[in-house]
This record gives C-alpha cells, sequence and structure tokens, in this order.
C-alpha cells in the first residue's frame, strides 16, 4: 500500500533536483527490495521504475533475471512491462536469454493476437543467432495469422532473425512471395519494404519477384509502397536488362502524371541507373506532346536543383551527375544553374555541384570555371599564405585576365585586408565557409586538374594560364593538395615543350618566396611542390635568361636539410645542373671577370652547402670537406651531394690560376646531364613495343636455385670401437698424405710457371717464353742400386701395381651436409 508507483518516483525526482543522485540511490536500494518479493504486481511496478532510470543511464542489468520473470506473467499489462524491458536492456551477450526460448514460444502460440505481437516486437529486438534459429520456424508460422497486423510485425521480424539466421533465408523468399499478395496493404507494404532491405546485398537472388512486383506497380496508387517498389527495381533492372523496356511506360506514366517529390526522384533515378531512358519510345509530356524520355527526367530534375530546399537540391544534382555519365548533351544546357551551386552555403551541396560542373565543362567555359573555384578557395579564412595576384605569374603576358580570381582588397565594410607586410587577410565571415573544409578544398584542386587535363588537355586554350593557375593554388588551396598540385605542374611541364620556358620562370618565382620555403621547411607544407619546381628549374634550366643567374642559390635554400631524403636529392642534382649550364654560359664568353665570377660562385656554393648540413661549421667549406659531409646524409641526398661535390672541386682545380681561355671542362660538364633527352612514354606506347622472336619475358634467367632452406643436417654417427678407430686413424693417415699430394697438385696448377696446367684446361693467361727464368740446376751423381735398374726390375713394379689394384679399398666418409639457406627476398632492381 505504502509502496511508490512510478508516478511517485517522478515526482520525487522534481522535488530532488538538488541532491537528486542521493535520491535516486535512495530510490534503487528500494527496487532492490521489491523485486525480490513473491508479489507479481510489486514486482512488475519495480521493473516499471527500473524501466524509467534505465532512460536516464542507470544499469539495471542486475535485475535480469526479475525481468524474465515478470514477462511470463499471465498478465498482459505486466507481460508488457517485462517485455519492454528485455528490448531495453537485454544484449547479445545477457545470460538469461536462453531462459525465454520457450517463453517466447509460448507467446507466440498464444490466442490473443496482442500476446502474439507482444512476443513479435521483443523477439526482434532481443534475438541472438540461438534464438534466431530455435524460432525461426513458430514465427514463419504466424505469417499465416488471421489477423494483418500480426501479419506484419511477423514479416518485419523475419527480417531481423534473418540478419541473425541467415540459414533461414531460402526458407524466407517464398513467404514473401505470397505476402506481396496480402489482402492488407500494410502487410504488403512490409513485405516490400523487407525485400528492399534484402536486396541491398544480394538483388540477383529477388529476380523471381519482379513479376508480382511490376503487378504493384500498375495497379496499387499508394505512394509510399510505389516508392519502395520503385526503388526495389532501381536494383534490379541493371541485372536484367529486359526491365528496361518493361518499365518504360509505367514510370513514365508515373514521372508525368504525379505530385509527390518522393516518388518523382525515384522514378527519374530508377530509370536512369536501369537505362530506362535508353528505350527508344516516346512518352507524353504534361500537355499531350510527344517527347524523349531523357528529356523529360532531364526537366524535371530542374524542379529539384533549383528548389530552395536544401534536400531537393542535393538529390537533383545526385541524379543530374548520373544522368549526365549517360546523356552529356542534355545536362550541358544547365551549366549555369549548377555554377551557382558552387556558391550554395551548404557544403555537400557544393561538393555534388562541383563533381557536376567539372564533368560539364568545355572549352569556352573553363576559364570561367577555374577562375570562379579559384576565388572561393582564395576567400578562405584558412589560407595562410596569398600570392601578389595572378597577374604576377602572367609575365609572358598571352593568358588571359583572371578577374574572377584576383583576391579581395577590402571586405564588406571597406575595411582593408592588406598588413603591414603586405599579405593579405581573408574577409571575416558571420558563419563557416564551405571552402575552410580540407575536403572540399581537395575536391576543388582535383576537379581543376580534371577539367584542364581531360582528353589530353583537349579543353585547354593557354597552357601559361594553367600553370599561373596552379602556381595560385600552391598559396590558396592548402596543405591538403600539395602532392596534387605538384604532380599536375610537373605533368604539364614535361608534356608540354611549349610552356616549359614560363614553367621555369613560375618555379623560379615560387623557389624565390620565403615565405613557401620557409613554409615548407618548418612543417613541410609546400615541400612537394617546391621539390617538383626545384625539379623543372634545374632540368629545363637552359630556358633559363641568359644574364647571370642566381637559380643555383636558389636550389640550395637554408631549410633544405628539414626536407625528406628524396626531397633532398631533387634539390641538389637540380642545382648541379644549373651550375653546370652556368659555368657552359660563362665559358662561352670568358674574361678575367667571368674567371673571378666562377671562383666567387663556387666558393658561395661550398659555403651554402655546409651551412645548410652543418651550420656549426665543423666540416669546413672545401670541396673535400663537402664530400666528408656527404657521408653522413641520407643515401639519395648524399649521393647527388658527393657527385656536386666533385663536380665543384674539378671547376676549382681547373680555374685556380687565370688563362687565356676557359678550361675546356667548364664547357663539358653540363653535357653530363644533357647527353640523352629523355621523354614520357605512355604505358599504351610501351605495350606497343614488339618481342622479339624466341623471347620468352616469363622464362628465368638462369637454372633455378634449388630450395634448400628445408634440409636437416643427418645425424652424427656414432664413435666406431677402439680397434676400429685405430684402423680409421691408419686410414686417415694415408689419406691425409693422399690429400696433401692433392694440394701440392692443386698449388702447381696456380703456379704461372708450372706447364702441366694447361694440359688440364687452366684458362689464364701463360707469360711469355722469352720471360720465363732459366735456371742451372746441378743434379750431381745419382747413386745407381745394385738390381741396376733403380727401383727394381719392371716385373716387381707391375706386380706390386697389380697387388695394389686387387686390394680392397675402404671408402671415404662422406662429406659432411651443409645447411644453405633459401627463400630469401631478392631485392628489386632499381628503376633506370
Amino acid at each position: 500500500m505504502f509502496e511508490k508507483t512510478l508516478s511517485d518516483l517522478i515526482q520525487g525526482l522534481r522535488a530532488n533536483k538538488r541532491n537528486e543522485a542521493e535520491y535516486i540511490q535512495r530510490s534503487l536500494e528500494e527496487i532492490q527490495r521489491e523485486v525480490q518479493q513473491s508479489d507479481m504486481r510489486c514486482k512488475s511496478a519495480a521493473v516499471d521504475k527500473l524501466n524509467y532510470l534505465h532512460m536516464l543511464g542507470y544499469d539495471m542489468n542486475w535485475a535480469s533475471f526479475n525481468v524474465v520473470e515478470v514477462m511470463a506473467s499471465p498478465r498482459f499489462g505486466e507481460k508488457r512491462t517485462g517485455y519492454l524491458a528485455a528490448a531495453q536492456s537485454f544484449n547479445q551477450e545477457t545470460d538469461v536469454l536462453m531462459l525465454v526460448t520457450n517463453l517466447i514460444r509460448k507467446d507466440l502460440a498464444a490466442p490473443s493476437a496482442m500476446e502474439v505481437g507482444l512476443a513479435l516486437d521483443g523477439l526482434a529486438q532481443t534475438a541472438t543467432a540461438e534464438l534466431a534459429a530455435d524460432l525461426f520456424d513458430d514465427v514463419l508460422a504466424v505469417l499465416g495469422h488471421p489477423r494483418a497486423c500480426v501479419r506484419k510485425k511477423a514479416v518485419v521480424c523475419l527480417y531481423r532473425l534473418v540478419q541473425r539466421h541467415p540459414e533461414g533465408l531460402p526458407a524466407l523468399v517464398p513467404q514473401l512471395k505470397e505476402r506481396l499478395d496480402d489482402p492488407d496493404p500494410s502487410v504488403v507494404s512490409a513485405a516490400v519494404g523487407v525485400v528492399c532491405e534484402l536486396a541491398r546485398t544480394d538483388p540477383r537472388s529477388y529476380l523471381p519477384l519482379a513479376p508480382k512486383l511490376y503487378h504493384l506497380l500498375t495497379t496499387l496508387t499508394n505512394n509510399w509502397i510505389l516508392i519502395k517498389i520503385v526503388n526495389l527495381f532501381a536494383a534490379l533492372a541493371p541485372i536484367e536488362p529486359r526491365l528496361a523496356r518493361k518499365l518504360h511506360g509505367p514510370l513514365s506514366r508515373l514521372v508525368t502524371t504525379t505530385s509527390a517529390m518522393s516518388l518523382l526522384y525515384e522514378c527519374i533515378h530508377t530509370a536512369v541507373v536501369g537505362d530506362v531512358i535508353g528505350v527508344p519510345l516516346p512518352v507524353p509530356d504534361a500537355i499531350g506532346r510527344e517527347t524523349d524520355f531523357a528529356e523529360l527526367c532531364a526537366q524535371k530534375l530542374e524542379v529539384f536543383y533549383q528548389s530552395r530546399d536544401h534536400n531537393l537540391r542535393y538529390v537533383g544534382l545526385v541524379t543530374l551527375a548520373r544522368l549526365q555519365a549517360r546523356r552529356p548533351d542534355l545536362v550541358a544546357g544547365q551549366y549555369a544553374t549548377v555554377l551557382a551551386c558552387l556558391d550554395d552555403p551548404d557544403l555537400s551541396i557544393r561538393m555534388r555541384a562541383i563533381e557536376v560542373v567539372a564533368a560539364m565543362t568545355t572549352r569556352k567555359t573553363l576559364v570561367g570555371t577555374v577562375n570562379h573555384i579559384v576565388a572561393q578557395l582564395a576567400r578562405s579564412s584558412t589560407v595562410a599564405l596569398h600570392p601578389a595576384g595572378p597577374a604576377a605569374l602572367m609575365a609572358a603576358g598571352s593568358a588571359p585576365a583572371a578577374a574572377e580570381g584576383d583576391l579581395p582588397q577590402t571586405d564588406a565594410h571597406g575595411t582593408s585586408l592588406v598588413s603591414a607586410q603586405g599579405a593579405i587577410a581573408a574577409p571575416k565571415r558571420d558563419c563557416a565557409d564551405p571552402a575552410d573544409s580540407p575536403e572540399y578544398r581537395l575536391a576543388a584542386v582535383e576537379a581543376i586538374a580534371g577539367m584542364c587535363s581531360r582528353e589530353s588537355y583537349g579543353n585547354m586554350v593557354d597552357f601559361e594560364w594553367y600553370v599561373a593557375t596552379l602556381a595560385d593554388l600552391v598559396y590558396v588551396a592548402g596543405v591538403d593538395v600539395d602532392r596534387l598540385l605538384s604532380e599536375r605542374l610537373l605533368d604539364v611541364t614535361v608534356r608540354v615543350r611549349q610552356v616549359r620556358r614560363f614553367s621555369v620562370a613560375v618555379a623560379r618565382r615560387l623557389l624565390a618566396d620565403a615565405r613557401l620555403a620557409g613554409r615548407a621547411a618548418a612543417d613541410g607544407a609546400n615541400a612537394a611542390t617546391l621539390a617538383t619546381a626545384a625539379y623543372i628549374l634545374g632540368e629545363y634550366c637552359p630556358l633559363l635568361p641568359a644574364e647571370p643567374d642566381d637559380a643555383t642559390l636558389l636550389l640550395l635554400p637554408p631549410g633544405l636539410a628539414s626536407l625528406s631524403d628524396d626531397q633532398q636529392a631533387v634539390f641538389v642534382q637540380a642545382a648541379a645542373k644549373a651550375y653546370t649550364n652556368w659555368l657552359r654560359d660563362v665559358a662561352g664568353d670568358w674574361s678575367a671577370d667571368a674567371w673571378e665570377a666562377v671562383r666567387s660562385v663556387t666558393a658561395s656554393i661550398q659555403r651554402t652547402l655546409a651551412q645548410i648540413f652543418f651550420p656549426d661549421g665543423a666540416a669546413g667549406t672545401s670541396g673535400d670537406a663537402v664530400a666528408r659531409l656527404a657521408a653522413g646524409l641520407p643515401l639519395q641526398a648524399g649521393c647527388r651531394l658527393r657527385q656536386l661535390a666533385e663536380i665543384i672541386k674539378t671547376v676549382s682545380v681547373a680555374t685556380s690560376n687565370l688563362g687565356d681561355a676557359a678550361p675546356p671542362v667548364c664547357a663539358e660538364l653540363h653535357a653530363l646531364f644533357t647527353m640523352y633527352e629523355l621523354n614520357p612514354v605512355s604505358a599504351a606506347a610501351q605495350g606497343k613495343v614488339p618481342v622479339p622472336e624466341g623471347l620468352d619475358l616469363d622464362a628465368p634467367i638462369g637454372d633455378p636455385i634449388p630450395d634448400t632452406s628445408h634440409k636437416v643436417l643427418p645425424p652424427p654417427p656414432p664413435p666406431p670401437p677402439p680397434a676400429a678407430a685405430a684402423q680409421l686413424h691408419q686410414r686417415g693417415s694415408r689419406h691425409d698424405r693422399g690429400s696433401g699430394d692433392r694440394a701440392a697438385h692443386r698449388a702447381r696448377e696456380n703456379d704461372p710457371f708450372y706447364l702441366g696446367g694447361a694440359a688440364h684446361g687452366a684458362a689464364r693467361e701463360l707469360p711469355d717464353v722469352d720471360d720465363i727464368p732459366v735456371m742451372a740446376l746441378d743434379l750431381g751423381d745419382k747413386p745407381r742400386s745394385s738390381g741396376g735398374g733403380g727401383g727394381g726390375s719392371k716385373k716387381a713394379k707391375k706386380a706390386k701395381k697389380k697387388h695394389r689394384r686387387d686390394r680392397p679399398r675402404t671408402p671415404s666418409p662422406p662429406p659432411p651436409a651443409v645447411d644453405i639457406a633459401g627463400d630469401e627476398d631478392v631485392p628489386e632492381a632499381p628503376p633506370a
């Protein structure tokens, strides 16, 4: 009588806001006592309060068994409380779920439709793999229930069970096909929804349902069911091409007559992705005039991306991009409207708009589109550096003016944005600009690169303008696109010969900007672009002006040591090329002033290298000191620096004294880098090179190396007995003597003056006969034996030899096995 109900708990929480935690703790202690009572009403009320506290974030898993007890109550109100608590608190690791299998099976077979629906709802929320396997057939039986609400819940519950128990899917598909003919629209809607969800992963398995779905598409008038059916056909039409002609009539009728925007979008989307727009059949438009279905869809899409609703604009641009991939001619007329979407404050709409604009850009609209995007990036508040403007990089004067890309000098209130140091700050805004997003900056630069380089630069009207735009993007696009910009700048410079002179001037201007060099040394923000600029300046240094040049020192910036090994190697190699090119120009007009300039520049390079890599001055400034400091650098940079050190040393020695003419080495060193011109070769051109006859590119070079990685050394033999050991010792001594004879024989063969070596086929060059020293040998008188034969009679010698041949020979022990490691990874050869 005096127990608190759920209403009392809520009122107490409102009255104890200052000490809410203490009040809840006292309430939990009371609930713990209440759930232990045998009275089911008291226990149900306690679980009801636990449900409320669980929604506030308090754990109730300690009462899982008590929840199961309430679920088993014969009263519907208490059972509903238990199922609600189970749906909220139970998870896949709850151990008491094994106790509810028979309970749920009993409720599924209950005569009351409310209890059956309650069991279906609870099972859909708490089903595990074991529960799904045990109760799948019971839920299938419920599909024949006389109440439509129960059949609808059973269809949805089966979808959740199939997710946990995929083995039941073959038995579910025929039942879903029957439910598509259900007299109740809610059951049909549930069945269509389940088929749509299942078809996301494997649409081919549901092609047998296409006749039923087509019948529903042509007979139903419920827009929500039609949306699901049309969405399902969007997944089935790409698999079965015959569906496109079949769907042409129903979809065109819906596109013409429906006023529901959601259904109109699904119909257009399905017609595009299912290639229904490719069926050559005319359709009547709103006024009864025959037109092409693709044109009708393009007209209807204008309603979406011209709408004020953000969601409609987004889905309209998504479908327009897909329509553009199939019929670009229908989208070309919407260029101005889509370009206006680039200024939308919604980032997602901008991302879709820039994708569509990049694909529809032509030769006439390329410059305007790119300048529009660059101006957006320049106004971003995340821009740390600003160039002087596109005009500063257009020194050649042949590119069009990029008025839209000029940076604003004042904000909307007329306040100057130019600081005392000359930097231009971005105007302040009340809301965040989508151009501040790194994702949008990357998409913008990728779109610019794609628009300009499409079809091998087929839309490009001025390459110098493109190079200048890439240089502007180095400043305004941010650090996220540094590598992409460097790749584009290198690609256009290498592939287009006419733009190389302008690219060299742009690269020199980028390298001369101390702000870029300082930021690259600090955090590597523009390191990739500056390394590409260094490569361009070194590779095409003959295109530099003929007057005295400081390009070599520009290629040795103070922060070079902080860059990566590959980037250091690029800078040093480019410096060597620029230095030798300058020497060749100076050697052509040799004089005392030229000699002094060579000596001065060479000494400056030595000092600069020493200051970069050893700022403490410990290495010195001579050429030998530079070569020594290269030994402590990484591999690539060290090799290039040693090469430069040798060039400097050679020039220093050759120009140590002033002569009437330039040393030949000054004019010839640059030939080390320009002897052969390397041009880009595409993969397709390389594939057209014919393979010579008889050459098998897949055949291994040489004999295969045997795999000895798994060989096991044999166990050592057991020690011989003492008598056998003595006998082996005597044989071993004779074997050692034989081995010594063989060793002496090999020594004689290795002697270049031993004539017997040639008889054995030794491949070596013998000295001339006249060079062989002649020595007089005094052998003296040789004593003779009493037999007169010196070594015995011939018969005795033959008998002795025969005795040796007939004597059994003891085989020599086998050599010990050698464990040779195998299967090592052979390093790949460096690229040529």
